[in-house]
């Protein structure tokens, strides 16, 4: 190996080794006393949709300038979609009474219930809040209507879904006066955790 190889290979391992070593954060939930009866015994949870911002692994926060950066202080530890994600369908299973659980659906009984989350911001801003906005949308397939087959002349008997559609907005903003990735990360927990409570009450009502 020459010397220019030898040295450039040192440089890529030690690029290497510093990204190992990146601090990395967890997202944890924040629980909830909310405790529900939801109108269906299942619901999927699709993979909850972030802002490209956020669904980078880097920590991004709002500039005085209003820009949108990557901090330099640190990477989440897991993939925030996939995080948000499994931050909602436990929350939902320990504030309702159905069985939730996200995409791809791992029960043999199919899912009567479908939430689909939309984030459209989620990030520590300049005006010293942690904002996360956006749209859910909720609802399950309405059942084939019952024939009575002793009386064919009889109209089918119409079923109305179990859980009827619903698109609701969300703009939820959490106080943040200092930025740093502990209390970025708790300040999304906690939004999180408000979010899961607004979409519970939604699933206990037709």
């Amino acid at each position: 190996m020459t010397a220019a190889k030898f040295l450039s290979a040192l440089a890529l391992a030690a690029l290497a080794a510093c990204a190992d070593t990146e601090p990395q954060y967890l997202l944890e939930p924040v629980p909830s006393k909310l405790r529900l009866n939801a109108v269906v015994k299942t619901v999927l949870v699709r993979t909850v949709s972030l802002p490209t911002y956020a669904a980078d692994p880097k920590i991004a926060v709002q500039a005085e300038t209003g820009e949108v950066l990557a901090a330099d202080f640190g990477t989440w530890a897991d993939e925030p979609e996939r995080a948000a994600t499994l931050i909602v369908s436990r929350h939902l299973n320990t504030m309702t009474s159905a069985r939730v659980a996200p995409e791809p659906w791992p029960l043999p009984e199919p899912p009567k219930g479908v939430l689909d989350i939309r984030i459209e911001t989620f990030i520590a801003t300049r005006a010293g809040v942690f904002q996360m906005s956006g749209q859910y949308f909720m609802g399950s397939e309405t059942p084939d209507p019952i024939e009575d087959f002793d009386d064919p002349d009889k109209p089918p008997k119409i079923i109305p879904a179990p859980l009827s559609d619903k698109a609701r907005v969300f703009d939820i903003k959490v106080a943040l006066p200092v930025r740093t990735p502990a209390t970025i990360a708790a300040a999304q927990a906690v939004a999180l955790t408000t979010l899961s409570e607004q979409i519970a009450r939604d699933l206990a009502s037709r």
